[in-house]
């Protein structure tokens, strides 16, 4: 069972994670119906968002 949009919380932040704003911007835009069809490519940062978490989410959001 996935998470609906109401019940998602967020990604844990780790030492070495996709860098969070690019993540947040990648996001928003998706959810506008604006995301290009090119899989994102994030820019690793310290104290970014788990990558396995971010990478769920968006095929889960893309999927529909």
């Amino acid at each position: 069972m996935t998470e609906s949009s109401q019940d998602f919380r967020g990604f844990d932040i780790v030492r070495r994670g996709y860098d969070r704003a690019q993540v947040d911007a990648y996001l928003r835009h998706l959810a506008g119906g604006t995301a290009p069809a090119a899989p994102p490519a994030f820019d690793l940062a310290r104290r970014g968002y788990d990558r396995a978490q971010v990478d769920a989410r968006i095929a889960e959001l893309r999927a529909g």
